[in-house]
């Protein structure tokens, strides 16, 4: 008997509805013994009821891999995907402690604000293996998403007797486009790691409460402590474990809780070092503020459990960002109603959930693993809402509306969702070429929010790192166009002015970035330059010292600190800073020429050509060099060198003028004055 035939109502003007009616498999625990029976020969329904056809074809391994390819070929093409400058960078690019991976600072150090040491290890496996291979960390998370699709697909055959709906609900699972982001973002693989140790336990438990084996139990809990080691979100996994005492045996009981004891220990230790940890990392959790207060925040979370079903039944306009704004500051009526709604369902879910306990268990599914997700508190600009945040709670969701589809006949439902699949399919397959890099996520997120001014300046800031400075300028215009408080788009703005050599436009956003607060090492650095590239190498001073106190390990800074000091009459200085920025980066040309010139200006000649010597040694293809060391060649008497030199130097550009005077002065003071005469004259033609 199927899943579909013990909830249908029976006809009242049948001799079956005056008998008493058997509970529901999917309010009692399942066993073999309880396992489902096949229609006897002389039963009135036909062979080709779906209990029957899906228990004819009742081949897990087969239904499995079914799901695995078509998981697979949905997400193919985002294999292709890059890096996001949007914490990617900051977790694989940059990450020292993935590529030199030991005990103590993967276990004992908190990265990025967070203690996930389960989920470093993992990329710290696909670095070794592939190294920064964008592709590999994309493949990685692929099959973390597959682990987790056939992970629900085990579990939903082992909580209820239909496999029909086990296939399906695993099936949403897999294909639903809300699932991208937490697959398609390698910063996002933290939830896919966690989901999946997460899902384990709940597997495991499920064998514990059938078998009742301490091993399954000890199962649960290793799943749990490695789930919690990938992100602290997992703490919720306990709750989740009640749920399911409650729908195997129908009632709540103590000695469920007691046992979960270990869980719950587990989950408080982690919870609060999670708080400890943000806060270090300088993010601050902050409840009520000028933007909202307590009941603003009820609100807020009310939405919320409202706004993701919504986006899992119709996924449309998903977005990186989702924003909760009020108006003139008085929220939309949808907010206000919130509440109500949340009431309502909660009152029709505990009412339906006596009779069929698969109800209340979808709900706390969805429930339960969201609720640390939801906006009590401001963590960051994005920390709001996330498609993310759903990844586990969706499978509550699609388990719901695959046992209500089970009310239409079989052609009809399997119609429905298949067609329902395919559509997600299609939308995921989609959405995971969104991804392909920062530039085209928040290009995204704009047609979804154009009045954002953060989509704007996300955006600017994906431009200016992939060097489409007139598109960044753009974007940042309009962000402060939308807000002038956003005024982090004045620094963007500057440094894209500056690769334009727009210094007069880049020095202004940087005195407005400055002047409301910014205080970075790059922003002090950044209006440094400018000066000095604009002749005032007086004010590039204090702005280069002040980047070095915030920074003293920049050579960048180093080197225009002794560009400025040389031209305001330090150059024993301007030798020291030059020093220090090869010390910190050996191979800076533009550090050696630099000092090449001081020296040379003091007559240290035989210094000066080791610099340029050095110079050349990491790049025989630099004109400068080779005319600047034959200079020095000749004021030591040097003239074979010299010439040799800027011969050469003239072999890599035919049209330096300099060369050709350089060479002139040799010529001059070998005593060949025709040839000295005839590089005049060219330096005087290549230099109209």
């Amino acid at each position: 008997m199927s899943l579909r035939a013990l909830t249908l109502p029976a006809d009242k003007n049948t001799p079956m509805a005056k008998k008493k009616t058997k509970p529901s498999l999917s309010t009692t625990r399942p066993s073999a013994a309880a396992a489902p029976s096949r229609p006897s020969p002389v039963a009135a329904a036909p062979a080709t009821t779906p209990a029957s056809l899906w228990d004819r074809f009742d081949r897990p391994l087969l239904w499995g891999a079914v799901l695995a390819t078509l998981t697979a070929l949905v997400y193919w093409a985002s294999l292709s995907n890059g890096f996001m400058v949007f914490d990617d960078d900051k977790a694989i690019r940059y990450n020292e402690v993935i590529k030199n991976p030991t005990f103590r600072n993967i276990f004992f150090s908190n990265n990025l604000g967070m203690y996930a040491p389960v989920t470093w290890l993992g990329y710290a496996l696909v670095y070794a293996i592939a190294g920064e291979n964008a592709s590999a960390f994309h493949t990685f998370s692929l099959l973390l998403h597959i682990g987790c699709v056939l992970t629900v697909f085990a579990l939903m055959r082992r909580l209820q007797p239909d496999r029909e709906v086990a296939f399906f609900t695993a099936l949403l699972f897999a294909l639903h486009p809300i699932q991208v982001e937490a697959t398609s973002w390698i910063a996002g693989q933290s939830a896919l790691t966690f989901s999946f140790f997460y899902l384990l336990g709940l597997l495991a438990y499920v064998h514990y409460q059938q078998r009742r084996r301490g091993l399954f139990y000890g199962l649960t809990l290793l799943a749990f402590v490695l789930s919690v080691l990938a992100k602290s979100a997992a703490v919720t996994l306990p709750l989740l474990l009640l749920a399911l005492d409650w729908y195997q045996q129908g009632k709540w009981r103590w000695a469920n809780v007691w046992n979960k004891i270990p869980f719950f220990a587990i989950s408080l230790v982690f919870g609060l070092y999670t708080f400890f940890t943000r806060e270090a990392e300088g993010h601050q959790l902050v409840v009520a503020s000028k933007a909202y207060n307590l009941f603003d925040r009820f609100l807020m979370v009310c939405h919320s459990l409202l706004f993701y079903p919504v986006k899992l039944l119709a996924p449309l306009r998903l977005s990186i960002y989702y924003p909760m704004e009020k108006t003139g500051g008085v929220w939309s009526w949808d907010y206000y109603a919130a509440p109500l709604a949340v009431g309502v369902l909660a009152w029709l879910v505990w009412r339906f959930a006596q009779k069929q306990r698969v109800v209340g268990l979808s709900a706390l599914w969805y429930l339960l693993p969201l609720v640390v997700m939801l906006p009590y508190v401001t963590v960051g600009t994005f920390e709001m809402r996330s498609d993310r945040y759903v990844y586990i709670s969706s499978v509550g969701f699609f388990l719901l509306l695959v046992w209500l589809a089970q009310r239409l006949s079989p052609g009809i439902r399997w119609a429905l969702l298949g067609v329902l699949a395919a559509f997600y399919g299609y939308l995921a397959h989609q959405r995971s070429l969104v991804w392909k890099n920062e530039v085209s996520v928040f290009r995204d997120c704009i047609e979804k929010q154009p009045q954002s001014p953060l989509c704007q300046c996300n955006l600017a800031y994906g431009e200016l790192l992939n060097h489409e400075y007139e598109n960044s300028i753009k974007h940042y215009t309009e962000a402060l166009q939308l807000d002038p408080t956003y005024v982090e788009s004045y620094n963007g703005r500057g440094q894209a002015y500056l690769m334009l050599e727009r210094y007069e436009e880049a020095l202004a956003d940087f005195d407005k970035a400055i002047e409301a607060g910014i205080v970075t090492p790059r922003i002090f650095l950044n209006r440094g330059k400018c000066h000095f590239i604009l002749k005032k190498p007086e004010l590039a001073l204090p702005d280069l010292k002040r980047s070095l106190e915030l920074e003293p390990r920049n050579p960048e800074t180093y080197l225009y600190k002794g560009l400025a000091e040389n031209q305001t009459g330090n150059p024993e200085q301007a030798l020291a800073d030059f020093a220090k920025a090869l010390e910190l980066s050996p191979n800076l040309i533009d550090a050696h020429l630099n000092r090449a010139l001081v020296l040379a200006n003091l007559k240290r000649y035989e210094e000066a050509i080791a610099d340029y010597t050095a110079v050349i040694n990491v790049n025989e293809g630099i004109p400068t060099a080779w005319n600047n060391r034959a200079a020095a060649y000749m004021m030591l008497g040097q003239y074979d060198k010299a010439l040799a030199d800027v011969n050469r130097a003239l072999h890599l550009n035919p049209n330096y003028t300099i060369a050709y005077r350089t060479r002139a002065n040799i010529y001059r003071a070998l005593g060949q004055l025709q040839q000295a005469e005839a590089d005049m004259q060219r330096s005087l033609q290549s230099g109209r």
